[in-house]
């Protein structure tokens, strides 16, 4: 059973992690509403901030306990943090602080701007969190149909994974070409079947389909989405990079990061 850290700033982006929060109750053992009041939009305006803080402290309290109010009466225990500084790094301190499973957090959807990273709350969180993130982009289902991406090929999966009531899982891990390809064809064949036999181990006991593929990691995971209609991603990485980066910017579904 989880504790989530539930990250709203009373968007419809926000509304959206709610209704998946409803949608798999049986999965959360408690709800831990996180708002954050912005103090960087405020940095050196000419406004008065003091007053400026106040009037969003008092709109907050009132929308959490709103929230409240409907997370207990679908049977869900919820509590609520109000906090005033950075978004993101109020958003992991609390989930650490807490002991936290995951944070659930929204996504306002500008993968079509190639030149403008995801949301800063979003990105902010999911670089600085050691709890897994998940960010929702669209859809209320979104575990009826997983793409767990393995990486690194040595480890294991995250135990919670067994758990989530998918109807169908696929287990993914991307070798990257080599060059000059020529010479290094066999090297990646060895990859390859090396990554067959892992993912299969890992299949047996989460009952899932083996895919592996050659190519751009975050390119392959992106297709592969699509293609098979994933209603989430959860991708297992050792820290921020690139390829994080633009899987939760550009994948159409929502995604899961968790950092091994």
């Amino acid at each position: 059973m989880w504790k989530v850290v539930y990250a709203t700033d009373f968007s419809d982006y926000s509304l959206k992690v709610f209704n998946v929060l409803l949608r798999y109750k049986n999965l959360i053992d408690e709800v831990l509403m996180v708002r954050v009041v912005n103090l960087n939009k405020v940095l050196g305006a000419f406004v008065d901030q003091e007053a400026w803080i106040q009037r969003e402290k008092e709109r907050s309290l009132e929308r959490l306990e709103e929230l409240k109010i409907l997370f207990e009466s679908n049977g869900i225990r919820c509590r609520s943090i109000l906090q005033v500084g950075d978004p993101a790094e109020e958003i992991v301190r609390v989930a650490e602080s807490e002991g936290a499973n995951i944070i659930a957090m929204g996504h306002r959807g500008r993968s079509f701007l190639k030149k403008v990273l995801l949301g800063s709350v979003a990105e902010g969180v999911v670089k600085l969190s050691k709890v897994p993130v998940l960010v929702v982009k669209d859809g209320i289902e979104i575990f009826k149909t997983i793409l767990y991406v393995h990486y690194p090929l040595e480890s294991d999966p995250p135990k919670f994974l067994k758990n989530l009531p998918y109807d169908r899982l696929y287990i993914m891990h991307v070798v990257e070409p080599m060059l000059p390809p020529e010479s290094t064809t066999h090297l990646v064949r060895e990859r390859v079947n090396r990554a067959e036999k892992r993912l299969e181990e890992i299949a047996k006991d989460l009952n899932g389909d083996v895919i592996v593929k050659v190519g751009g990691v975050a390119k392959m995971i992106i297709k592969t989405a699509i293609e098979l209609k994933v209603g989430c991603i959860v991708l297992r990485t050792k820290r921020f990079t690139r390829v994080t980066d633009n899987v939760l910017r550009y994948a159409k579904g929502s995604v899961m990061v968790v950092k091994s």
